[in-house]
């Protein structure tokens, strides 16, 4: 009588586990209408842009000496836009925008400028192309105090860049 009373109290258990277990898989069943999902095709990679630090004086190694290629840059109003390539994709890898602390005198004025690469010890293989800005107002703010004008055009002679040096001009 023992083991039969067992037999049905475990028998209910399982019962009401199965119905549970049915009614809650029912409840987190969608229809298609519900359904929301958003793919990496679905953005255009142009698109994003990744924010890069600014550095002005002699960095030496500090920002990183990793291998990239530099796909193109432009300049559109205080930001100075990239696009590069590099080999890796596990780890998050560093841009830094370094510029010389001295400018060369000609007319206009021209400024050495290079991008540093940290890959932080990234060994893996993909080739991904990413976009990074960099913010020019402290490049802007040296040349104010330097030649004290508010307006000024600089060449950036962006090293490695294959279109040549870039035009930055500012007003107040």
């Amino acid at each position: 009588m023992k083991l039969k009373i067992t037999i049905i109290y475990a028998l209910s258990l399982f019962t009401l586990f199965t119905t549970g277990c049915q009614q809650l898989n029912d409840q987190m069943k969608t229809g298609p209408d519900d359904t929301v999902s958003v793919s990496v095709d679905d953005v255009n990679p142009g698109e994003i842009f990744y924010t890069g630090t600014v550095f002005i004086g002699d960095a030496g190694d500090r920002f990183g000496t990793d291998a990239y290629a530099l796909n193109s840059a432009t300049i559109t109003d205080d930001m100075l836009n990239i696009s590069v390539s590099y080999s890796g994709g596990c780890e998050d890898h560093q841009f830094t925008l370094v510029a010389s602390d001295t400018f060369l005198e000609s007319f206009p004025v021209q400024l050495h400028v290079s991008i540093a690469h940290d890959a932080n010890g990234d060994t893996c293989e993909a080739y991904p192309t990413e976009n990074y800005r960099f913010d020019l107002t402290p490049i802007k703010t040296m040349y104010q105090a330097a030649y004290r004008q508010e307006a000024g055009t600089i060449i950036l002679r962006l090293k490695n860049a294959p279109d040549g040096e870039h035009v930055y001009e500012f007003t107040m």
